[in-house]
């Protein structure tokens, strides 16, 4: 949970960073390092162009593909993971 009210209604398809959750570059590098703590999946390393960072669905597309199927919980574990990495509302992290 990132402590962000207005982050409880995004979509599948908004855009993690710019309009849309609005990630700067300190939540882009948590939610990296989040990712391959929980999945396995080093996405910087394996995505010099960062597209699979686009989206939660590109994510957890890119997560799935990456990890063999072996994902904890499906895309809620991805989006878990994208709303754990977000500054909260007081400028710092959950």
């Amino acid at each position: 949970m990132t402590g962000r009210q207005e982050l409880a209604g995004i979509t599948p398809q908004t855009s993690l960073f710019g309009p849309g959750v609005g990630l700067d570059s300190l939540a882009g590098t948590l939610l990296l390092r989040r990712v391959r703590a929980r999945f396995g999946v080093d996405v910087a390393a394996e995505d010099l162009n960062l597209d699979a960072l686009a989206t939660l669905t590109a994510l957890a597309a890119f997560i799935e593909e990456r990890a063999g199927g072996m994902r904890p919980g499906g895309p809620a574990d991805a989006e878990q993971a994208a709303g754990g990495a977000a500054p909260d509302a007081g400028g710092g992290l959950s």
